[in-house]
C-alpha cells in the first residue's frame, strides 16, 4: 500500500442522465477519502459519447453535488476537450509497437466468434509494414488494438485484496475505434495520469477494466495508481439497484425535501461502517471517521425504511428556523398569513413525525385551514351515533367556557367529561381529533388545540357536529 498522505482522487460521471444513488455514493467515498487524508477531490465529466451526453445532465450533476456539499477542487475537466491528447497517446503506442492497427472487418470477427472464439484471434497482430501500408493506401478502415503481452497482471485492491488476471483471458482490446475516437479504457488512463490521480475509487463493476488499464499504464510508462472497487448497491431482490426498484436520482430526494446530510449519512452506511455502533453523522463527522479499511466487500441493500429513520433523526436535530427556511425553499407560500411564532409551534409538533421537509408540508394543512374531508374509517369507528354527538357537544360547551386556554386545562376538561359519562378518555380524544384535523393521528391533541386556539376549535367542533355521525 502506498503512502496515502495528500491523495488525489476524482469522481468521473458521464452526463447521460441525472446523478443517481450509486454514483452519488461513489462521489461521497472519493470525497471522504480525500478530505480525511487532506487530499484533493477532482470532478471529471466523461462526455466523449456525443450522442448521449447532454449539457442539462452536466448542470444537474454539478447542482446535485453542490447540494450534497461535495465540493470539488479546481474546475471540472471535460474529456470532450481533450481528444488531441488521446490521439497523441494512441500514436505513441503505435510508434513503440505496444499497439497495432487492425483491419479485420466485422464479418471476419463474427466468423471467428461463430467458430467458438470470443477473443480477437490476432489476425492483424503481426502484419508487415508493407501489408499495413497496402491496407491504408486502399482506404480500408481500421481500429487500434493494444498488444497484450504474455503473462499476468495483478494489483492490490484496497477493498478486495490482491487480484490476479492471466493475460490469456484478455484479448488485444481496442483502444481507438474506426472513426478515430479513443475508447473508455484509454481515455481514463490518460486523464488519470495527467491529473496525477493517486487513488482510483469506483464501483466494482469496473474491476474487469482495471487489468486492461494497468496494461496501458505500463505500455506508456505511467505510474499505476492504487485502486479501490466499491461494492454495488443492491435492491431488495439482491440485484444491482436500478430503475426497476424505483431507485431515485439525487434531484428527486432534494425535491422531496430530504436533508443533504441525511442522504449522505445513509449513503455512507451503504458499504461502510465506522467501527462503532454510531449511525448518525454529519458530513464533517463522516470525514473524520472514514477509513477505506472499513468498506465492505459485500453489496449493500438499499433500505428505504432505514433511510427514513436516518432522515428523521437528522430532521429532529435541525433547528426550527432552518426547517422553516428549507420549507420555504420548496414552497414559499407555506404558512402564509400566519405569524412566524405560530409556524415554529407547528413545526415543533411535527418534527418527530417528519422524515423530510415535504412531510411537514404534507402533514400540516389542518393547522392553517379547516378540514374539507374526514377519515371515513375513523368516523365510523369513533363517532358511531348520536350518543357521541351529545358528549362532544357537552365538551364543546365546556371548553368554550374556559377562561385559560392551555393544553393542561383543555385536557383536564376532556377527562372530566369522560369521567362524568363513565367513558375512557379515548372515547373523546379520537372524535375530537377527527373534528379538528380530519385524520386519525397526529401530534398531542391538547397541544394541537392550544396552538389552534379556542375560536378555531369551537368552529371545527360545531362543523363536525353537523356532519357526524355518518349515515349508514
Amino acid at each position: 500500500m502506498s503512502d496515502i498522505k495528500n491523495p488525489k482522487v476524482r469522481f468521473a460521471p458521464s452526463p447521460t442522465g441525472q446523478l443517481h444513488l450509486g454514483s452519488a455514493r461513489t462521489a461521497l467515498f472519493n470525497f471522504l477519502y480525500a478530505k480525511h487524508h487532506r487530499g484533493t477531490f477532482y470532478l471529471r465529466i466523461e462526455d466523449t459519447d456525443k450522442a448521449r451526453s447532454k449539457q442539462e445532465f452536466v448542470e444537474q450533476i454539478c447542482t446535485s453535488m453542490e447540494w450534497l456539499g461535495l465540493k470539488w477542487d479546481g474546475e471540472p475537466l471535460f474529456q470532450s476537450t481533450r481528444l488531441n491528447e488521446y490521439h497523441d497517446v494512441v500514436q505513441t503506442l503505435l510508434e513503440n509497437n505496444t499497439a497495432y492497427r487492425c483491419f479485420c472487418s466485422k464479418d471476419v470477427l463474427e466468423t471467428a466468434r461463430a467458430g467458438g472464439s470470443y477473443q480477437y484471434p490476432g489476425t492483424c497482430r503481426d502484419l508487415s509494414e508493407e501489408d499495413i501500408m497496402m491496407h491504408m493506401n486502399s482506404g480500408k478502415g481500421f481500429v487500434v488494438r493494444l498488444r497484450v503481452p504474455e503473462g499476468e497482471t495483478h494489483f492490490d485492491d484496497m477493498i478486495y485484496g490482491t487480484v490476479h488476471v492471466k493475460h490469456d483471458e484478455i484479448d488485444d482490446f481496442i483502444i481507438a475505434r474506426s472513426n478515430g475516437n479513443p475508447t473508455y479504457n484509454l481515455v481514463v488512463v490518460v486523464d488519470d495520469h495527467e491529473m496525477e490521480i493517486s487513488h482510483v475509487i469506483r464501483g466494482e463493476d469496473h474491476i474487469s477494466n482495471t487489468p486492461k488499464q494497468i496494461l496501458i499504464y505500463n505500455a506508456m510508462g505511467f505510474t499505476v495508481p492504487e485502486f479501490a472497487h466499491l461494492p454495488m448497491i443492491l435492491g431488495p431482490d439482491k440485484k444491482r439497484l436500478s430503475k426497476r426498484h424505483g431507485a431515485l436520482g439525487v434531484q428527486q430526494f432534494k425535491d422531496d425535501g430530504y436533508l443533504p446530510d441525511a442522504l449522505l449519512n445513509y449513503l455512507a452506511l451503504l458499504g461502510w461502517n465506522p467501527g462503532s455502533d454510531d449511525e448518525i453523522f454529519t458530513l464533517d463527522e463522516l470525514i473524520a471517521s472514514f477509513e477505506m479499511s472499513h468498506v465492505h466487500k459485500k453489496g449493500a441493500v438499499y433500505d428505504e425504511q432505514k433511510l427514513s429513520w436516518i432522515s428523521g433523526q437528522h430532521m429532529s436535530r435541525l433547528g426550527t428556523a432552518k426547517i422553516l427556511e428549507g420549507i420555504h425553499a420548496i414552497n414559499g407560500d407555506w404558512g402564509e398569513g400566519f405569524e412566524t411564532q405560530y409556524l415554529y409551534e407547528v413545526l415543533e409538533q411535527l418534527k418527530l413525525r417528519s422524515k423530510s421537509l415535504r412531510d411537514f408540508i404534507d402533514q400540516s394543512s389542518y393547522f392553517f385551514s379547516d378540514p374539507i374531508s374526514y377519515d371515513e374509517k375513523s368516523a365510523r369507528k369513533n363517532w358511531k351515533d348520536d350518543t357521541t354527538s351529545q358528549i362532544m357537544n357537552d365538551y364543546k360547551k365546556r371548553i368554550d367556557s374556559l377562561e385559560l386556554w392551555d393544553a393542561d386545562v383543555i385536557e383536564a376538561s376532556l377527562r372530566k367529561i369522560a369521567e362524568e359519562n363513565n367513558l375512557s378518555a379515548g372515547k373523546l380524544i379520537h372524535p375530537t381529533r377527527l373534528a379538528l384535523s380530519g385524520i386519525s393521528s397526529g401530534p398531542s391533541l391538547f397541544t394541537l388545540m392550544s396552538i389552534l386556539g379556542k375560536e378555531v376549535c369551537i368552529r371545527r367542533l360545531t362543523k363536525a357536529l353537523d356532519i357526524f355521525p355518518l349515515e349508514s
